[in-house]
């Protein structure tokens, strides 16, 4: 007997996501039977998933500023104008009934239930050759596990939606969130996608961002272990050309993964909002760079010409800008910065200096930091420490949306009770309650059982 399974091909689950407007619909839904995702249907539903985290969503428009946001709320850009949601952001100081915020919450789930779906039909069917069923689940779980990750990095947390029963679900706690991403890369490591190229996910995809959620759970020795999986693969190598990863053709032995996004797609404008209108493929300066990390670049740092750019006085709106998502036509066609290489390294560098009593002359230590310090113009250090891992962090992967995390996750220097997050915040006159995002209103008034919200947002 055929089994059915129902795929809404661009659908929300109705007790979870909500919309602006004041009902919410299930786009229209077509039956498909396992037996034909063995063939090209099963690519273009893993398609779909990849589409979710880009910007194919309906009523998640403005998604992909997600990919930025831990930079707005930390110390890397600063609010100009004309989005208010970018200015309660940078402020710290989000309401609840944030647009911006709202699409950054429902997107994801899109992207988790379209990848639910693939499962499900994968794991229905006996006929499904055996490469192609490795490929679609490698693949849907790593997505899962991605998509479970920008939401509790953000809000903390958040349901663990499992299929499409129309029933309202309450939110798990973080460690039980991070136990499903953690649970969803070993089954994608256990159906091992073989690295081909970049903009597909891999199996060492799946263990560098287990190496990532590793280090935010304090869990250093499997931290180190997978980032040295991924550094060990013979797959990838540190760029000796740093602007070269950020500019057409935007390939680079480096990326472990990014999403493509094309000049047809015409959905993704990172460079509109983060660009001056003076710099190729113009801009708005909406979201200028903030000037501290202007002063965290080295004299002699190639990382500084390749991810911004000043535009002098007296031109308006003069200042600093982010080029790391250029498209000098002005279509938007750059990538999301994912996964790479180069985190791999400070990862394991960090891991074992966390895990090893903190040793700041340890070989190890120094050997990982320095294999990419040197490779971005500086001199090696004889020493380091894990504030100076943190702004080798900070240099590296600017605007790429890990910098918020790091602050969170890090002690402050000057208060070690407290984290970096928390001293900026309350340097700002915020406090320890704005280091999450709060739950949407839109959200809650469809399903009342994501209350409470976070703290300080009652």
């Amino acid at each position: 007997m055929k089994i059915k399974i129902i795929i809404a091909m661009v659908g929300v689950a109705t007790a979870l996501l909500s919309s602006s407007c004041s009902s919410l619909d299930l786009d229209s839904q077509s039956s498909l039977s396992p037996d034909l995702v063995g063939g090209p249907e099963g690519e273009k539903l893993l398609t779909g998933i990849y589409d979710a985290f880009q910007n194919g969503n309906i009523n998640s428009g403005y998604f992909y500023l997600s990919y930025v946001t831990e930079d707005l709320s930390a110390d890397n850009l600063k609010y100009r104008a004309t989005f208010f949601q970018h200015g309660e952001i940078n402020d710290n100081a989000i309401l609840t009934n944030n647009v911006l915020v709202s699409r950054y919450f429902n997107a994801p789930y899109v992207g988790i239930q379209r990848a639910n779906d693939l499962i499900e039909i994968v794991n229905s069917s006996q006929d499904i050759d055996e490469t192609i069923k490795t490929k679609l689940l490698g693949s849907s779980y790593f997505l899962r596990a991605f998509g479970y990750y920008k939401l509790v990095t953000l809000f903390g947390p958040v349901p663990i939606v499992n299929n499409r029963d129309i029933v309202n679900v309450p939110r798990n706690s973080v460690d039980e969130v991070y136990d499903k991403i953690i649970e969803d890369l070993l089954l994608s490591i256990q159906n091992p996608v073989p690295f081909s190229k970049s903009e597909f996910v891999s199996v060492e995809a799946a263990k560098a961002l287990l190496a990532r959620v590793y280090l935010i759970k304090k869990d250093y020795p499997n931290a180190k272990k997978y980032a040295e999986e991924v550094i060990n693969s013979g797959n990838f190598l540190i760029e000796s050309n740093y602007e070269a990863m950020f500019t057409a053709p935007f390939e680079s032995k480096e990326h472990i993964l990014k999403f493509v996004n094309t000049s047809t797609e015409g959905d993704n404008a990172l460079d509109y909002f983060l660009q001056h209108p003076n710099m190729p493929g113009s801009g708005r300066a909406e979201l200028p760079v903030d000037e501290s990390l202007v002063g965290a670049y080295e004299v002699g740092d190639t990382r500084k010409a390749a991810s911004i750019q000043e535009i002098p006085a007296p031109t308006t709106n003069s200042g600093w800008y982010c080029k790391k998502y250029q498209d000098a036509e002005g279509n938007g066609a750059h990538p999301y910065y994912i996964l790479r290489l180069s985190e791999m390294y400070l990862i394991a560098a960090e891991a074992h200096f966390l895990s090893n009593g903190s040793n700041s002359t340890d070989t190890y230590v120094i050997g990982k930091f320095n294999d990419v310090r040197t490779k971005r113009g500086l001199a090696g250090l004889a020493s380091v420490t894990l504030q100076d891992i943190i702004k080798e962090r900070r240099v590296e992967f600017a605007f790429e949306n890990l910098r918020w995390m790091d602050m969170r996750r890090t002690p402050s220097s000057s208060n070690p009770s407290k984290s970096m997050a928390t001293v900026f915040l309350e340097e700002k006159g915020r406090s320890v309650n704005d280091e999450l995002y709060p739950i949407p209103t839109s959200a809650i008034d469809t399903n009342p059982l994501l209350t409470p919200n976070n703290p300080g947002y009652n």
